[in-house]
């Protein structure tokens, strides 16, 4: 009894070890791709190059070669409109703090100068009202004013949305200022506006008595180099089918050096387990061969793994499944198998495995959505799921999204779920 009962005891510890060792993997990986030397990410101080340079050295150490026999990196190009200097907002000479309660829209154009506000008033999903404001000589050389909680009593944030980047297109107006009550999120822009756009929030203005002053260095690079990062690992088996394993390494960039989008969550941390199953493989033969993309581009529109789906460096025909993970970092309410409902016979193994081994509260199902890296594959004929954890943080698309802040609720029961998953085809 006391040698059975010291063995029981001698397996816990082997196994809390071991998921010691996934967390602390991936929160080094996450620290690192999410620092502000890596510039969120991006397309300005080189954030990307360091981020693909430092993924492919971890596919190395894990023992993976390059996809095509040559290089780790598979280039092709963007657009990117970047901001390599501070961005400075006032708003009647007070200073405005970037993130917290002003934010430059990310097609913006630079920009010097100070604007006397004056308020639209309209429909703005109305494209009459549009080409009137655009046209009206009272607006020149001001800053046009909107109070997006007032349109959002009478159009929906879509066309909200719509109307302010057709404004950012013409006018007789320099710029364009939105008070907006909604949580700020950034994006990617791939090209460039004529007129800039700057949101505020939780701040008292009377637009017929303010002023706004705005100082915004903007760079548009038509054609930008960047790179999806390839590794493959040869199966244990002759067979020459294969799992895709993928994630996205992009995200936002920056605002000059100290406004950063580190990006923890979205998307370091789905690279960090990508990273770590390719780790886990490279100790534990699969019997497939294995290939691991970490993708550029997802945030301007999936151009990485359109590119790569174009592309391909394996044989498309012969991929047995890919799984796409994002946003790994939470997983308080368990996850969200998108195309769940479609590849019906692979996800009931999902939930068989998970009911077995109780990783994670939940495992949730969707159906198909083509807002993330898999769905170029997907359309090619790939069968394919995109999985992201839910709950936890609520930081995404802001400069909350930190390594500092990301619980890493459910990793370990995550990446035990997926070993599981892929061990079974």
């Amino acid at each position: 009894m006391k040698n059975r009962l010291f063995t029981l005891i001698a397996m816990l510890f082997v196994a809390c070890q071991f998921a010691q060792a996934q967390e602390d993997y991936a929160r080094k990986v996450v620290s690192v791709l999410a620092s502000d030397k890596y510039a969120g990410r991006g397309y300005v101080f080189n954030g990307d190059k360091k981020a693909a340079g430092y993924i492919a050295k971890e596919m190395k150490k894990s023992g993976l070669t390059p996809v095509d026999g040559k290089s780790f990196m598979q280039y092709f190009s963007l657009g990117a409109n970047v901001f390599p200097k501070a961005a400075t907002v006032k708003l009647n000479n007070e200073e405005l703090k970037m993130g917290v309660n002003v934010l430059v829209d990310a097609a913006s154009p630079s920009i010097n100068g100070s604007f006397d506000l004056v308020p639209v008033s309209g429909k703005l999903n109305d494209d009459i009202v549009l080409r009137q404001i655009a046209q009206d000589k009272a607006y020149a050389g001001k800053a046009i004013y909107i109070d997006e909680a007032e349109q959002l009593k009478t159009i929906n944030a879509q066309e909200l949305r719509r109307a302010i980047m057709l404004l950012m297109t013409a006018g007789e107006y320099r710029a364009i200022v939105v008070n907006t009550p909604s949580k700020f999120t950034w994006r990617a822009s791939v090209s460039q506006s004529l007129k800039p756009a700057v949101y505020i929030k939780d701040l008292a203005i009377n637009p017929n008595d303010s002023q706004i002053s705005l100082d915004i260095t903007a760079k548009y690079q038509p054609d930008y180099k960047t790179q999806n990062v390839c590794g493959f690992l040869k199966g244990s088996s002759d067979s020459d089918s294969t799992i895709l394993v993928t994630a996205h390494y992009d995200h936002l960039g920056v605002i000059g050096k100290k406004v950063v989008f580190n990006g923890a969550n979205d998307n370091a941390s789905g690279t960090a387990l990508m990273l770590y199953l390719a780790q886990y493989y490279g100790k534990n033969k699969p019997k497939y061969n294995m290939i691991f993309l970490a993708f550029s581009g997802e945030e301007s529109g999936l151009l990485g793994s359109k590119y790569y789906a174009a592309n391909p460096l394996n044989d498309l025909k012969k991929v047995k499944f890919l799984i796409n993970v994002d946003m790994a970092g939470t997983g308080d309410d368990g996850i969200q198998v998108v195309n769940g409902s479609i590849f019906t016979k692979e996800f009931d193994l999902l939930t068989k495995l998970n009911a077995e081994k109780k990783y994670l509260p939940e495992v949730k199902v969707r159906g198909a959505m083509n807002r993330s890296d898999h769905a170029p594959f997907y359309e090619k004929g790939v069968p394919a799921f995109f999985i992201y954890t839910l709950g936890g943080t609520t930081a995404y698309h802001d400069i909350y999204d930190r390594y500092e802040t990301l619980p890493f609720t459910r990793f370990n029961g995550y990446a035990n779920l997926l070993t599981d998953f892929i061990d079974q085809f």
